[in-house]
């Protein structure tokens, strides 16, 4: 069968809103078991190997995670969110390069880049200094990290 391009299109409109609110649900926890975001400054791995280090930092998202906002198609964790950075190098800190989310379960959710502002990264970050000239987003041990937005397009 060969569907016509408005019949393709009204298909993937229809699976959108179900689908982010299936991925919301991977994320619903309770009060001991809720999904976190993990920073790392280590290579990103494959898709769901192992994180390759420690991360630099955890945040516990909100035992209800967030919602769904059908109007514009997007998953919006609840935030801000807010954690102190314990795993950065204590000499020099960290440069946070991705994240992976887990589900309360401690399962791999997703991973996404992380960058300063302007960088392109899933996850925007205020510079704090440069490297070579390019923006920088360092974390040092004992500051509070913080993502005051959260979302995905769906």
């Amino acid at each position: 069968m060969d569907l016509s391009p408005d019949h393709i299109s009204a298909r993937q409109l229809a699976v959108r809103i179900p689908a982010l609110q299936a991925s919301l649900a991977r994320l619903v926890g309770d009060a001991s078991n809720r999904s976190r975001i993990e920073y790392y400054g280590t290579a990103r791995p494959v898709a769901g190997d192992p994180p390759g280090g420690a991360a630099i930092v955890v945040m516990p998202l909100s035992a209800t995670a967030g919602t769904v906002h059908e109007p514009s198609y997007q998953l919006r964790i609840d935030a801000p969110i807010e954690a102190q950075v314990t795993g950065a190098d204590p000499a020099t800190g960290t440069v946070p390069i991705w994240a992976r989310v887990y589900d309360p379960a401690g399962a791999w959710w997703g991973d996404v880049s992380v960058t300063a502002e302007g960088g392109g990264g899933d996850i925007q970050l205020v510079p704090t200094g440069s490297d070579g000239g390019v923006p920088v987003a360092r974390y040092f041990n004992g500051a509070f990290a913080r993502l005051s937005s959260f979302v995905f397009q769906g």
